[in-house]
């Protein structure tokens, strides 16, 4: 681990199931101050929605808040400017953090991709570094390409834990997902045990779907849970199955921080990216990549353990080597 004693650090990252308080732990383990401001400060359901869809409306409004908690930060001399997303700091921001804070680094991370913040690529110039998860971005705007990492909580048991499921997936409810797991559900040989819990906001998002999703058409209520699951049984089922279920939204490329966590928690990994095939990581005795459109798991793959991975590359998908990469640490 490389030391980062006496450091000061402006953390501005999204809230978003806790990876901020895991970045920010982890820069504070090494010995830095961090203080931390939220990009997308605006979080209900209405201004998530409006700051992805209009941007330009929320912008001038966060602009005033950053401004207000700078001053309250007070004269603070920081090293390093990082920035996850900046889905809400504006070029005037960054002007203004570039004057205050002249001698820092600025450094940009993006867990999203650029086809869904378009405004974020006429702020590249203001930093030192951008790194990104998604391939096709980092060939076509010239960012250094760094996937994500395993978060806290997911790492392999010390001691280890009965197998309970053969194949696991928690997520939420999005696009094509219910479909892909019906089609899939619907190939497993009946001693192949599966854990399935699909997330959904509130029944009425069913009803909706029903109309707008043809794959949701004739799905039912008790295939839906309607309050995510919490962290300790998150955990619990990922320590007890064998493999995990990843399904990627369709328009994305870079790898979700599901596939990470899965393999930080020395678990298989069966995923509908097909981009997982470009990666160290990748086996076929530990990943195998599915058809969404017609997804078969091999009963094979689901009944033979994990295979351990190299520990260097098994280090470099921990948020510790994420922190290494993109810092240059």
């Amino acid at each position: 681990m490389k030391r980062m004693d006496g450091q000061r650090v402006l953390l501005i990252a999204p809230r978003f199931f806790g990876y901020e308080r895991d970045i920010r732990a982890e820069i504070e383990r090494r010995g830095a101050t961090v203080d931390w401001l939220a990009d997308r400060p605006y979080d209900t359901p209405a201004m998530t929605a409006l700051t992805r869809l209009r941007p330009g409306w929320v912008l001038p409004a966060a602009d005033r808040l950053y401004a207000r908690q700078l001053e309250e930060l007070g004269q603070v001399d920081y090293d390093i400017v990082l920035v996850v997303n900046g889905q809400t700091v504006s070029a005037r921001t960054l002007a203004r953090l570039r004057s205050a804070y002249p001698r820092a680094r600025f450094v940009l991370y993006m867990w999203d991709s650029i086809a869904n913040r378009a405004h974020v690529r006429k702020n590249l110039s203001f930093y030192d570094h951008v790194s990104t998860f998604d391939p096709q971005d980092a060939e076509q705007y010239g960012m250094q390409l760094r996937p994500l990492f395993c978060g806290r909580g997911f790492d392999a048991p010390a001691e280890p834990v009965p197998m309970q499921y053969h194949i696991s997936f928690v997520g939420t409810a999005h696009t094509d997902r219910y479909a892909v797991i019906d089609r899939l559900r619907g190939t497993l040989p009946e001693d192949i045990h599966a854990y399935w819990y699909l997330y959904l906001q509130a029944p009425w998002v069913l009803q909706v779907s029903r109309w707008t999703r043809p794959g949701m058409r004739h799905a039912r209520m008790d295939d839906f849970q309607f309050k995510p699951l919490d962290k300790p049984t998150l955990h619990a089922v990922f320590a007890g199955s064998r493999a995990i279920l990843d399904i990627e939204h369709p328009r994305q490329i870079g790898l979700t921080m599901r596939t990470f966590e899965a393999l930080g928690a020395g678990k298989k990994l069966i995923t509908t990216n097909a981009q997982a095939r470009n990666y160290d990581f990748f086996s076929d005795s530990n990943v195998c990549v599915i058809d969404r459109h017609a997804p078969v798991v091999p009963a094979a793959f689901l009944r033979t353990p994990f295979a351990p991975m190299p520990e260097a590359v098994r280090r470099r998908y921990t948020i510790e080597g994420w922190l290494d990469e993109l810092l240059g640490l």
